[in-house]
């Protein structure tokens, strides 16, 4: 690997390093549509969640709602994470 390009993924990093430091705050309290890693059970109803299943989870607090939970409260309204979208990508293209 060149200089040149460890000297770029140096630069990449530090950018979303900045990024997360000034909108830390915000980002922490967002909820987001993510897969299961590990089984837990929604801080709402108490249902399981199986791995590479749905949920919806925060980091400020930590909350982990299943999808249904999650819709019927109106205080939630949750975005995509980004790992989530790239898991679907690769689904679709398998």
């Amino acid at each position: 690997m060149s200089y040149r390009s460890r000297e770029s993924k140096r630069k990449k990093k530090a950018a979303i390093q900045s990024v997360k430091r000034e909108h830390g705050k915000a980002m922490r309290s967002r909820y987001y549509l993510t897969a299961v890693k590990r089984e837990c059970r929604c801080s709402s109803c108490g249902l399981k969640l199986r791995v590479k299943g749905d949920m919806v989870f925060r980091k400020d607090g930590p909350v982990t709602l299943c999808v249904p939970c999650a819709d019927r409260d109106p205080l939630v309204d949750y975005r995509l994470s980004i790992r989530w979208e790239r898991e679907r990508l690769k689904a679709r293209a398998a």
